[in-house]
């Protein structure tokens, strides 16, 4: 009876498996699905930002976009990751404790009868040692010498990539900080040019608007009027190609900044006096010496060379035989057994002899790894060297652009003075004001360019020479913490960005 009903239960649960094997089907997500995972995700982007209610300064920007930025948010939680994989490989040196336990039933016993080897004759009474329903469990520990080995190279090599993701995380801030610098002047430009792009705009609409009636009324020769139209036209189509090139900047700067889109906000613009940054004071030699110590780029390609290292060593331990030591508790609660609980202890030995065929190519194959890696650190220890002088050069042609440019527009903006003092009542010198006006806008464009670019210039050098901007603060999770960072620096007197590079090589 007892056997039927296992059968049948036996036989229920294997259908049962059957059928939901068999009824799993893809399934497509809905626009329901989407718009709740979208509704939750658009949540979480914006939650921890925090609330700007103030103008935005460069400073603020870059606090906000380190604290903030989703990219550089997940460079951080990757770092996090690599480090949490190297408490995980901890535990792999330690020895195995497994537990186990069973039941076993069977409806007849386990009964045998045995024969005589000499004579052949069969004993006539069958016996058996094990009951047909009994118990057994076990706990037992097993220690491998060799398994220990390589997961100590494993744990070294994963406590090598979690400095690598450190020092990727640390080049993602500094791309991240330029690419704020970018965004930030270009938003500022925008912001200051606005008004006057509106300006322009509409006067040279209504000095298109008299020519185009002077046309039509023969109050000048057509050719004339024409002239002067396209000079208008040409001056809107530039203008117009300002507005676009920077409607977007703001919008740009939102996202780095991790700001919802359209978010209403104003930058604080300095003063002409405070716009540019402290002059680069560090010799080139020095920057050189800096690059080969902290280069992001660098350091990985050392911490890399250290895990292949740790590949040829664990390519030799490999070839050595495996020693275990294993011991375990033991019970069963088979009646006719003497002893129901044990104990069992032993060591073991066991090796792979084709190891032995294969033991010089690995080592080859792990030696030629290490000598890659090497050449690898030859070859990026002069493109860092070559990247520093070129930042070095490009920070000077930028300083040499910004003076040119500055220059310019103050010439440009004098004679928009001189012009918009003497205008004429006719259109050509509405001509005439429009153009210079255009030339001034293009001017100062071009001017808040150049700063722009000498502070790329600057945050370049940075880089190369390993600038950590997270250094000692690699904790601050909020804009406000970073701010209060950035804070400190310039109670110091001294202008950013320089400070921060110089309290770094202290």
């Amino acid at each position: 009876m007892t056997m039927n009903i296992c059968a049948r239960l036996a036989a229920s649960v294997g259908l049962v498996a059957l059928v939901a094997a068999c009824a799993v089907t893809p399934e497509r997500l809905t626009d329901q699905d989407m718009t709740t995972a979208t509704k939750a995700n658009r949540e979480k982007m914006f939650a921890t930002t925090a609330r700007l209610d103030r103008p935005l300064t460069l400073d603020d920007a870059i606090a906000r976009a380190m604290a903030h930025n989703l990219d550089h948010r997940a460079r951080l939680m990757e770092e996090v990751l690599a480090l949490g994989q190297l408490d995980v490989d901890r535990y792999d040196m330690l020895p195995q404790l497994a537990a186990s336990a069973g039941y076993s039933w069977r409806n007849e016993p386990a009964a045998s009868v045995s024969r005589s080897l000499a004579t052949g004759a069969t004993s006539l009474e069958a016996s058996y040692s094990t009951e047909r329903t009994h118990t057994t469990w076990e706990l037992g520990t097993t220690w491998s010498v060799l398994d220990f080995g390589v997961s100590w190279f494993n744990a070294r090599q994963n406590a090598d990539r979690a400095l690598i993701a450190g020092e990727r995380r640390r080049k993602v801030a500094n791309n991240l900080i330029q690419e704020v610098r970018s965004a930030w002047w270009r938003a500022a430009s925008a912001q200051k040019l606005e008004g006057d792009v509106a300006q322009a705009t509409q006067v040279a609409r209504g000095a298109l608007d008299d020519t185009q009636r002077v046309e039509r009324e023969n109050l000048r020769a057509p050719i004339d009027a024409l002239r002067v139209q396209r000079g208008l036209l040409e001056n809107l189509r530039q203008l117009e190609t300002i507005r676009q090139d920077l409607i977007t900047a703001k919008t740009e700067l939102a996202a780095l900044v991790n700001l919802p889109p359209g978010t209403q906000y104003q930058v604080d613009i300095p003063a002409d006096d405070a716009m540019l940054p402290a002059p680069w004071a560090m010799a080139l030699d020095e920057m050189e010496y800096k690059a080969l110590l902290n280069n992001p780029d660098l350091r990985e390609e050392v911490y890399q060379g250290r895990v292949t290292a740790h590949e040829t060593r664990k390519a030799v331990l490999r070839l050595l035989p495996g020693i275990s030591l294993q011991a375990s508790r033991n019970y069963d609660s088979n009646d006719l057994t003497v002893f129901n609980h044990w104990t069992e202890a032993g060591p073991a030995i066991t090796t792979n002899l084709f190891n032995m065929i294969s033991a010089p190519s690995r080592i080859r194959f792990a030696q030629t790894g290490e000598k890659v890696a090497q050449a690898k650190q030859l070859a990026l220890q002069m493109a860092v060297l070559t990247q520093v002088n070129v930042a070095k050069l490009q920070y000077e042609m930028a300083t040499r652009q910004f003076e040119l440019a500055d220059q310019i527009w103050r010439v440009d903006q004098r004679i928009s003075d001189h012009s918009t003092n003497r205008q004429a009542a006719d259109a050509q010198g509405k001509v005439e004001q429009v153009a210079n006006a255009t030339s001034s806008i293009v001017g100062l464009l071009r001017r808040y360019q150049a700063v722009s670019q000498l502070h790329a210039a600057v945050g370049r050098m940075q880089a190369s020479v390993g600038w950590d901007p997270l250094r000692a603060r690699s904790e601050a999770s909020t804009a406000k913490q970073v701010t209060a960072e950035v804070d400190k620096v310039q109670e110091s007197g001294l202008p950013d960005p320089v400070v921060w590079l110089g309290k770094l090589f202290q």
